[in-house]
């Protein structure tokens, strides 16, 4: 089975680190391949059969930048865009918005549901970090 990039899943909308819609994705793994992306770069790396209008790469870009998700600096006459954080770093702040309003119960749940999704070697690496982090708050 083929693994999906965070990207690539559509969660429901409520949470300001969700990507929407089908052009965000598309958009946000772009500026993650290129490591920065002008609305040009963007354009360049969509199909050609489904290459979006230059306003509307750059209206996509603006509002991940309104949500905090991408930055920007001016080179020359053009913006260029840099993910504010890494694709993971980005899954896990979205999980941990919508665990953290989820009750107990339910939160524990959805976590033992992942970890049942594992494959064997993604569980003991996750026991062994899980001990790590056990240890070190026992510590503090």
């Amino acid at each position: 089975m083929e693994q999906l990039s965070y990207c690539e899943i559509n969660m429901a909308r409520g949470s300001r680190h969700d990507v929407h819609g089908t052009l965000q994705p598309e958009v946000l793994r772009i500026v993650w391949e290129l490591g920065h992306a002008t609305v040009d770069d963007v354009r360049a790396l969509q199909p050609e059969d489904r290459r979006s209008a230059y306003t509307t790469v750059q209206t996509v870009l603006n509002r991940l930048l309104d949500r905090g998700l991408l930055e920007r600096e001016r080179r020359g006459k053009a913006f260029v865009y840099r993910a504010r954080y890494e694709e993971s770093e980005l899954l896990a702040r979205s999980i941990g918005e919508r665990l953290a309003s989820a009750s107990e119960m339910v939160r524990r749940e959805a976590l033992l549901s992942l970890v049942d999704d594992l494959d064997p070697a993604e569980v003991d690496e996750l026991a062994r970090y899980a001990n790590r982090v056990r240890r070190a708050r026992k510590g503090k």
